[in-house]
């Protein structure tokens, strides 16, 4: 009985040394995806005003422009936004099946940018091919590390002329308890492409509301081609940056969740061992008394 008293005790301590560490990773979740998520709300303001002026040149000027070509024959590229780390709920496993879904629906032979780790295990569960790998992303996301990405999709999209469009996989932050992956397109260019992608982030429809004086009586200097080929690359950068904060704030949002869940599963297990040691304490107790009192009669019967 001794011994399994002894072995609870050492369960109870350690079970409370996991408690400590999921409690505080649950805290440190919680302080980043604070962050990332007014990162993510901050950046929707530039995206709302550079969607006006594309909607503008595409609409109303007629302008026309390389990215807006629809091809019928070639691969899809995938770009992935998932997790370095682990530890975060069903945050990559959702994404993933996400990712293939949309393989099944299409069909279409797929290669993929890798963001993240986890990015790449789910190219190789599905066979894709990943042509390009992004570890180095990590809580801090920067502007210059998402302009590598867009500039590898267009380098790939207009000169190698092998991918008939260009998709990304991202989860999409509604708030701190709902997040949800997507799998949206990007290239080719087309407006309304770029309004879902902006309206599914704000997660309201009116969020652009439209402009009645429009932008038609303003004059684009250099030249309005110019103007374009600025504006374009820009937006997609926006958008990469903006579903990269987006893919942030749903990660760290889910490990918070997680951990939190194990915290409390820890707490529940603590209070059952303690109750069992209790017990286990109680019986040897009363076989300690019941052995006295057995030796006190003996005695007296002698």
């Amino acid at each position: 009985m001794a011994t399994q008293t002894k072995i609870i005790k050492q369960r109870i301590l350690s079970v409370s040394n996991i408690r400590k560490i999921t409690h505080t990773m649950e805290m440190v979740s919680v302080a980043k995806m604070k962050k990332a998520m007014r990162l993510s709300l901050a950046s929707r303001e530039y995206a709302k005003y550079a969607l006006e002026i594309l909607k503008t040149l595409i609409n109303e000027r007629n302008i026309s422009h390389p990215l807006f070509e629809s091809r019928q024959e070639g691969k899809t590229l995938m770009v992935i936004f998932a997790s370095n780390k682990g530890l975060s709920g069903s945050y990559n496993s959702n994404l993933q099946k996400a990712v293939g879904t949309y393989s099944k629906d299409t069909g279409t032979e797929t290669d993929v940018v890798a963001v993240g780790k986890y990015a790449e295990k789910t190219a190789r569960k599905y066979n894709f091919k990943v042509v390009k790998k992004l570890h180095e992303f990590g809580d801090d996301i920067s502007l210059s590390q998402v302009k590598t990405i867009r500039k590898y999709i267009i380098n790939e999209y207009l000169d190698t002329k092998k991918y008939k469009n260009v998709v990304v996989a991202y989860t999409e932050f509604v708030g701190q308890m709902n997040y949800k992956p997507i799998v949206k397109e990007l290239l080719p260019v087309s407006h309304n492409i770029f309004k879902n992608i902006i309206d599914d982030m704000q997660n309201s429809a009116d969020y652009f509301t439209p402009n009645k004086e429009g932008m038609a009586l303003y004059v684009f200097e250099p030249g309005e081609q110019r103007v374009m080929d600025k504006v374009l690359p820009n937006f997609m950068s926006a958008l990469l940056f903006q579903m990269a904060l987006e893919s942030n704030a749903s990660e760290h949002s889910s490990r918070m969740f997680a951990m939190k869940n194990a915290t409390d599963n820890a707490t529940e297990m603590v209070n059952d061992l303690t109750l069992e040691f209790n017990r286990a304490r109680q019986s040897n107790i009363t076989q300690e008394v019941a052995e006295i009192i057995a030796g006190a009669e003996a005695l007296q019967t002698i």
